[in-house]
């Protein structure tokens, strides 16, 4: 049970120092990138007549979109 407290202890520095509201920060920004990234391939692959391709990349977009705004919130 001792492990349980240091651990609590050391997530509530960490919280209080900023440290997981950064990572947190980045965590958002990868996921935002990832989601660009993803719609910009798909529009590649609907450009060039690839429909099933172009379907995969749209619901992986839509998936990295939700995942965006569940960590946002």
């Amino acid at each position: 049970m001792e492990c349980g407290g240091a651990n609590a202890k050391a997530m509530d520095s960490l919280h209080k120092s900023g440290i997981s509201d950064q990572l947190e920060g980045e965590r958002q920004a990868h996921l935002e990138y990832l989601a660009d990234l993803l719609g910009e391939l798909q529009r590649m692959a609907e450009r060039e007549g690839c429909r099933k391709l172009s379907h995969l990349l749209a619901i992986s977009y839509a998936e990295a979109v939700r995942e965006t705004h569940r960590h946002s919130a």
